[in-house]
């Protein structure tokens, strides 16, 4: 018996079967967590918002179109909850940066020579490196944070971005440029720092 596909449980949903979106969110919920985690590193947060995503989705589900692919429109839901978010922390911080830890100095260090980019690619490989890449992304603006989690850790490209938060593909190269530059900026003002101590 093959798997249904996503047109089909949106259907049976839609037809009254909400058992149906059961098998829909359990298929998508890996990319959905995933997605969350690299927007916060606080995993009762990635929950949170990953549950606030189905209950969107599902509240929405009727308004959903099958030319685009629901785990397009899901995300679309996804980066939106997640934006939100970074913008109310942005308004009301909660938290400082503090004072670095002896791994996060010593690989601070070692990433002297790398740019901002491999040092979030290197997140998932190290716990450290994923702890300060969150750090270093806390300090962006939430506009500049949306387009680096997207386009680097995401790997979307730039019509994808704009399509998904609904700005002009230049809007989308901006903001790429500003956060690599802010992101260099806290970088080496972390290393210098971690070189003072």
């Amino acid at each position: 018996m093959s798997a249904k596909a996503d047109e089909e449980l949106i259907a049976e949903v839609l037809g009254g079967e909400t058992a149906s979106f059961t098998e829909l969110a359990a298929r998508h919920r890996p990319r959905v967590e995933r997605l969350c985690r690299r927007f916060f590193s606080d995993e009762e947060m990635a929950r949170d918002i990953t549950q606030e995503s189905f209950i969107r989705a599902y509240t929405a589900l009727a308004t959903y179109r099958a030319e685009m692919p629901f785990g397009g429109w899901l995300r679309a839901i996804v980066v939106n909850l997640c934006y939100d978010e970074l913008r109310r922390r942005r308004r009301r911080p909660e938290e400082l940066v503090g004072d670095f830890s002896a791994p996060e100095v010593q690989w601070m260090q070692t990433a002297n020579v790398a740019s901002p980019e491999e040092i979030v690619g290197e997140a998932e490989e190290r716990r450290a490196a994923y702890d300060l890449a969150h750090r270093l992304l806390d300090t962006l603006k939430p506009e500049d944070r949306m387009v680096m989690v997207l386009k680097e850790s995401e790997e979307l490209s730039v019509s994808e971005i704009a399509e998904t938060l609904g700005w002009s593909e230049a809007k989308v190269k901006i903001r790429a440029f500003r956060a690599r530059q802010a992101l260099r900026k806290q970088a080496e003002r972390m290393l210098a720092a971690g070189r003072n101590r």
